[in-house]
């Protein structure tokens, strides 16, 4: 990448690390926070899918407040509120438990970020230039990776990426290696801290992106005694073109979706049990 455009770069990275529908904010309630912690936003370790979906549901509603009602046209409004309806329906219908049946997950990039028949599971959240999984062990949230797509950055090399991403967060530690046993080799940085744990990914020369995993050290020290069964990985015969275009794991997985929501799928209904 040419000098004259890093700054540039700097700042799309720091676009992109609010990026998405739960963006930092930096509220009263995190200001105390960690910079890695506030880029979680509002979403807290802990919380349930259902807790997680309707955060990301409210943020997308109150996104299209404003141009819905600003347009005077009806067709106009009906367009918007169809795709705010369909960008929510996205993240809910991603819903997947990782019960032992086989998807690409097992094949993708993903692998090794979970194990089948241990409670676990994720809900997925596409942006422009992201894709976010948000990880639930015994529907407890305790990961979020986030796989940046390198075109952005303009070919900056994944020194650049971490070096943008300390000046955001701190100082950290490089290393290299195979992240999960029989892994790709690859390098990475590190944060530690008392309540997030965090890893910058060079996943570019596989996958063609590089990624931020940002971790919950509690349920990471509890990894052994919470994954009881050490079943390996289901296998299966999709590509990473499957897990990136495929959703029909989702069409499976509909009834869990459901009950996440507390919403009936692709009908019109108010919905219900807005409780946590």
């Amino acid at each position: 990448m040419r000098r004259s455009s890093y700054g540039v770069y700097l700042v799309a990275l720091g676009l992109l690390l609010g990026a998405g529908v739960y963006a930092d904010r930096g509220s009263a309630s995190n200001r105390s926070a960690s910079a890695l912690e506030q880029s979680m936003g509002d979403i807290q370790w802990g919380w349930t899918p259902k807790q997680v979906y309707r955060h990301l549901k409210k943020n997308i509603e109150a996104s299209y407040e404003e141009p819905i009602s600003k347009t005077t046209d009806a067709i106009e409004e009906d367009r918007l509120r169809h795709k705010m309806a369909e960008e929510t329906r996205q993240i809910r219908d991603s819903y997947f438990e990782f019960d032992g049946t086989p998807s690409a997950y097992d094949s993708g990039y993903l692998k090794g970020e979970f194990t089948h028949k241990n409670g676990e599971s994720l809900l997925r959240v596409r942006t422009k230039n992201t894709q976010d999984y948000f990880f639930f062990i015994n529907d407890r949230l305790w990961k979020r990776y986030r796989a940046f797509d390198a075109s952005v950055f303009e070919g900056a090399s994944f020194a650049q990426f971490g070096a943008a991403l300390q000046q955001r967060y701190g100082k950290a530690k490089k290393k290299s290696g195979a992240l999960v046993p029989g892994g790709e080799p690859t390098q990475w940085y590190e944060w530690k801290e008392s309540r997030v744990l965090a890893r910058a990914v060079d996943n570019n020369e596989f996958y063609g992106f590089y990624c931020l995993i940002l971790e919950d050290p509690k349920t990471v020290a509890r990894l052994g005694k919470l994954r009881k069964n050490k079943v390996e990985q289901a296998e299966t015969n999709g590509t990473l073109v499957d897990m990136v275009a495929d959703d029909s794991d989702e069409d499976q997985h509909a009834d869990i979706a459901d009950r996440i929501s507390g919403e009936i799928r692709r009908h019109e209904t108010p919905d219900v049990d807005e409780k946590k």
